[in-house]
């Protein structure tokens, strides 16, 4: 369980020198609510003025569309404003940002190019390509431009921080929390640097100190609606159930579109036997994100516990269509088909599973339990064996050996 924060791009800013009109529509351009700035700025566009000033009006306008989330008509004017003054740091810097955001990366790759070569001394476009790149889930990549980042400016805590996500996503956690840690000593009041250190603490199961890095995020931002939700999984896995569910509802309440939080209330729900409150957030987040395979997964093994399992197996099938032959799902269905007495099907399930992953213990023991169930004795005891040998210290595969009286 992982959840990212969306990196946040930094422009360049102004040059000091911008030209600036004197009047009431240049203030109300330059000033207020984006959707005040738009018709203001375009207001102004209608006049003669120098070139310097007008792409600076483009450039203005361009930031309220952005503002508003319209980066479509952003572009158009940040590349109006280009087309007057081609080498305008903060035009090229906003133009590849609003591409970032749609998801144009070569077009925002080339701008963010183009503005490195501007200035090659400073890390922050690169910082900023960086950002991009790892949007662009090209990780190896960014974390090179925060190399160079970092050898230009090695003060710069947001390329500590964007190599330290460069690394988490890589799946490289000693490395991110290294990077992470040394934004937070750059600036101890970095608080996304901080959850990304405790991100990676997470997924190294260190709990405790997972706990104390989010506690400190959010003191720094008591809306912070990450911070509750991986406080959440944290207190969960500390077994301080009353609070995990209390930081899940928080998060949610700060953003209600948070299915991720939803559905880790469910599955804790759903541990504690707490069904219906369980499947209230299951049916929810299936609602708001309907292509969810591990919502409709987590779902059907709650109807499995339940003993409905028709419905267990009717939203496993359809997560299994939602992302095929996956190994956990395929696993799922055949303990649910299991626990229907329907063994031939239960055996097809754990074959694919195998097939999909055969260096999963777990995979071993399912089929095993399967194969006990048909009584087929000495495939069950091999396929426990095998389990055995994948995981030496799994229960279930010691048990089921002692079970059909073979040894360990």
């Amino acid at each position: 369980m992982i959840a990212f924060l969306r990196p946040c791009l930094v422009l360049l800013a102004l040059a000091a020198a911008t030209p600036a009109l004197a009047d009431s529509a240049d203030r109300d351009c330059s000033k207020g609510a984006a959707e005040q700035r738009i018709p203001a700025c375009t207001q102004l566009l209608d006049r003669p003025m120098a070139k310097s000033t007008k792409a600076l009006v483009y450039f203005r306008r361009g930031q309220a569309f952005a503002e508003t989330g319209d980066d479509n008509k952003a572009i158009d004017d940040f590349s109006a404003a280009l087309d007057l003054r081609p080498k305008d740091g903060s035009s090229l810097t906003a133009r590849a940002d609003a591409q970032a955001r749609l998801g144009h990366a070569d077009a925002a790759l080339a701008d963010y190019a183009s503005v490195i070569a501007l200035d090659r001394r400073s890390s922050l476009p690169l910082v900023n390509r960086g950002f991009a790149l790892l949007q662009f889930d090209r990780n190896q990549d960014a974390i090179t431009d925060f190399d160079a980042a970092i050898a230009l400016n090695a003060r710069d805590e947001e390329a500590w921080k964007g190599r330290g996500d460069g690394h988490r996503a890589l799946e490289e956690h000693m490395e991110a929390i290294d990077d992470y840690t040394q934004a937070i000593r750059i600036d101890k009041t970095y608080k996304n640097a901080l959850y990304g250190r405790a991100r990676s603490l997470i997924e190294l199961k260190d709990y405790q100190r997972a706990l104390e890095d989010l506690q400190k995020a959010l003191d720094l931002d008591p809306d912070f609606d990450s911070g509750y939700f991986s406080r959440g999984y944290v207190e969960w896995q500390l077994g301080d159930t009353e609070a995990a569910v209390a930081d899940y509802t928080k998060a949610l309440a700060l953003d209600t579109d948070f299915p991720a939080a939803r559905l880790e209330r469910g599955q804790l729900f759903a541990s504690l036997h707490r069904y219906d409150e369980a499947m209230a957030d299951y049916d929810e987040t299936i609602r708001e994100m309907p292509s969810s395979d591990q919502a409709y997964v987590s779902r059907g093994i709650a109807w499995r516990e339940l003993g409905d399992y028709d419905n267990s197996l009717a939203d496993l099938t359809k997560a299994l269509s939602l992302k095929s032959g996956e190994g956990d799902t395929l696993e799922e269905r055949s303990l649910t088909y299991l626990a229907a007495d329907r063994y031939d099907e239960a055996l097809a399930d754990a074959n694919a599973a195998i097939a999909a992953d055969a260096t999963v213990p777990d995979y071993f023991v399912t089929r095993a339990q399967v194969q006990e169930a048909k009584g087929d004795r000495d495939n069950a005891i091999a396929d426990f064996s095998k389990a055995l040998e994948l995981d030496p210290g799994s229960k279930p595969a010691k048990g089921g050996l002692s079970r059909l009286g073979a040894t360990p």
